[in-house]
């Protein structure tokens, strides 16, 4: 993790079919879950950084797909679009209800199906969507191993087929649709112009999600080669209209393109806006990979302020603990000093009493007669007639009440005084350090990604 480990090249063997964009994708997920070199030791992720105890910073990795999630009646289409954008008929489709649940379908290196809770392991930022009574038997997961189009960027979810009257779903599918709004990218409404283009349950659904999310939906009037005369579609698209005008927030930039999947039997020529729906995703994409971009400087960032933070309340907790210890040593001089003092008071107290001092006198004093210094000390612990402790009766008990009483004080307020906060070891100071140097260069790849990004714009300009 210091200056002179270098960073291993990625080019590996997946990522040489990879796009630009999804390679940049991919490398900011790698970063935030296992770092410069994933799989080599040291190499360490910045998830790990930021939840280090440390600096106890909370972030999260940006997924390494666009989510696009596709409403609508049933019926409207929303399956057909996606067999028809990656290539492989992975949805069922059909005018019957055929979708009663959502699916997610994504790219992978093998064909395969997940279930309810697979799927929700698989995508963990949407395991909330579990809450629901009843959805569990109906989330599905479609793995395909198509390479169309930005398929590989993309997670494409497939939502139930919207109906009114007497059809009963096994869950609360506006509300799942509402939670599912929180955790994708772009959401395309697709409006079926025969029969159920107004459905009641499509309107309250789309004006749900205006409420938190109207920069996230794109409306189509889909299945429009069903409808050949030019006037029977202009009046669909007026009807469908005028029941979006009071639900919707972004009116003034409102569209409502026709689209259709490609066919060559066609008598008359009807306008297809299907590659502006690729254009979408594809802007989705492109949004997603500089929101990373941008959401990578913006941890990379305050994970060196929080070092700087740690670093800072480091210094001034072993100045807080010096000036403690200080001030502790001090108060444990001044009470061992009154401890002392009582000790003292407490000795001429006892010799203080009728038979200690007979002891003294009779004993003491005449071994002593040949030690002067000791002699002195001891007849120094005898009474004086009355004359200690100012003639005050007791006063020697008193005395010693008061230096009990101020040793005890004493050491309440060295226990408040004398508290020490915990401070980084020479070890977690190199950790620390070690950090900052990483992140630095974790901020210079992000510029060689920006720098490939950019490229990548330009070359398809």
């Amino acid at each position: 993790m210091g200056k002179d480990k270098k960073r291993e090249a990625v080019n590996t063997a997946d990522t040489l079919g990879m796009s630009a964009t999804e390679r940049i994708l991919k490398r900011i997920h790698e970063l935030y879950e296992k770092g410069l070199n994933p799989g080599s030791d040291g190499s360490v992720g910045l998830l790990s950084i930021a939840a280090d105890p440390l600096l106890q910073l909370k972030i999260y990795k940006p997924r390494k797909k666009v989510n696009v999630m596709l409403i609508g009646n049933h019926s409207a289409g929303k399956s057909s679009f996606i067999n028809w954008y990656i290539g492989e008929s992975v949805q069922t489709t059909g005018v019957a209800i055929e979708t009663r649940g959502f699916t997610f379908v994504t790219s992978g290196r093998k064909r395969d199906t997940l279930k309810g809770d697979a799927t929700f392991a698989f995508y963990d930022h949407v395991n909330g969507l579990s809450k629901f009574k009843g959805i569990s038997e109906n989330v599905f997961t479609e793995i395909s191993t198509s390479k169309d189009r930005n398929f590989s960027c993309v997670d494409l979810v497939d939502s139930p087929g919207l109906v009114d009257g007497e059809m009963e779903y096994p869950f609360d599918v506006t509300e799942s649709i509402v939670f599912l709004a929180d955790h994708v990218d772009l959401i395309l409404c697709f409006f079926d112009p025969i029969g159920q283009a107004l459905c009641k349950r499509t309107m309250r659904t789309i004006e749900r999600l205006n409420e938190h999310h109207a920069e996230k939906l794109a409306y189509y009037m889909s299945k429009a080669d069903q409808v050949e005369k030019e006037h029977d579609r202009q009046r669909v698209l007026i009807q469908i209209t005028q029941n979006l005008a009071g639900r919707i927030k972004n009116s003034h930039a409102f569209k409502l393109p026709t689209i259709y999947l490609p066919r060559d039997d066609l008598a008359v020529p009807i306008p297809n806006a299907l590659e502006e729906v690729c254009d979408d995703i594809d802007k989705a994409i492109r949004l997603t990979v500089q929101k990373n971009l941008t959401t990578m400087r913006d941890d990379c960032d305050a994970i060196v302020a929080e070092i700087a933070n740690a670093r800072e309340l480091n210094g001034r907790r072993r100045r807080d603990n010096a000036s403690a210890t200080a001030k502790g040593w001090a108060l444990m001089v001044f009470g061992w000093t009154v401890l002392a003092s009582l000790f003292y008071v407490a000795v001429l107290e006892a010799c203080a009493t009728k038979p200690v001092t007979t002891a003294l006198k009779t004993h003491a004093l005449p071994a002593l007669a040949a030690q002067p210094v000791f002699r002195d000390l001891v007849e120094g612990l005898l009474p004086d007639g009355g004359r200690r402790w100012f003639g005050v009766e007791h006063g020697g008990a008193m005395v010693m009440g008061v230096l009990a009483v101020t040793f005890l004080i004493i050491q309440f307020v060295k226990s408040r005084v004398w508290k020490l906060s915990p401070t980084m070891t020479k070890r977690d100071a190199k950790r620390l350090a070690g950090y900052g140097t990483y992140v630095k260069e974790v901020k210079a790849v992000r510029e060689e990604l920006y720098k490939e990004y950019f490229k990548q714009i330009h070359d398809n300009a």
